[in-house]
């Protein structure tokens, strides 16, 4: 491989088809989890979350570990197979829309099809993040939500991996100190996500939430682009 062949679409597909494979073991293991629990919890007089409420936790961190190990494990990889920087920096910057997407996507399905699943198995299912019985709208905010808040997690992790590897351990710990000051930030704008500043949920009509959403995503990417643009690569 070289620099010309490297482009941000072969990045792309290649970081993408292998953050896929892992994706693929993290939520057979995580399904398999939540339906050995729901068997055993749920029944006639006593309910279980929803998969998706059940995985936003441990799916956001997965992403947050991703976006960690992208720096920790695939930059120097690409680099030392002649891959620019900017190439990597766009490749990766798709890869992780995708991978918010396609992730999403799965866990809505695979909660859609236990909804259906839940009569004939005797399970009594309490639907909290995805109800597909209410609105059209409503389950798009909530497809939406979910992409935006795994995207979040990701670049976090992202952040936080390149200030280790570009500055040590201080501005490491720092970096740390901002992701959480970011998904607080998230908390406010979003209802899915974990850490908030308020103990009262600070309900956001969506054409202001998402859009600040949006601006706090660019603003992640730019700040990713700063620490990759010149950064030292550790052979």
């Amino acid at each position: 491989m070289n620099s010309i062949i490297l482009t941000p679409k072969k990045i792309t597909r290649l970081l993408f088809g292998e953050q896929v494979k892992w994706t693929m073991w993290f939520l057979s293991f995580m399904f398999v989890i939540y339906i050995v629990v729901v068997s055993l919890v749920s029944g006639p007089h006593s309910s279980f979350v929803d998969l998706a409420s059940f995985s936003n936790g441990s799916s956001a961190i997965y992403m947050l570990v991703i976006g960690i190990l992208t720096t920790t494990v695939f930059f120097p990889y690409y680099m030392q197979q002649g891959a620019t920087r900017k190439n990597f920096f766009l490749g990766t910057m798709l890869a992780s829309a995708l991978l918010a997407i396609t992730i999403t996507v799965i866990i809505i399905l695979l909660s859609f099809i236990l909804q259906f699943a839940a009569g004939w198995a005797g399970w009594n299912i309490h639907t909290q993040e995805v109800d597909f019985t209410s609105s059209f709208s409503a389950f798009i905010y909530t497809f939406i939500s979910f992409v935006i808040s795994h995207l979040i997690y990701f670049l976090i992790g992202w952040v936080i991996g390149l200030t280790f590897y570009r500055a040590g351990w201080l501005y490491g710990m720092l970096s740390i100190a901002f992701g959480i000051i970011c998904l607080g930030i998230t908390g406010i704008l979003l209802e899915i996500t974990h850490i908030s500043f308020f103990t009262q949920q600070i309900n956001l009509p969506i054409f202001v939430s998402v859009p600040l959403s949006l601006v706090l995503i660019v603003i992640l990417f730019v700040i990713n682009h700063r620490l990759i643009k010149d950064v030292t690569v550790k052979i």
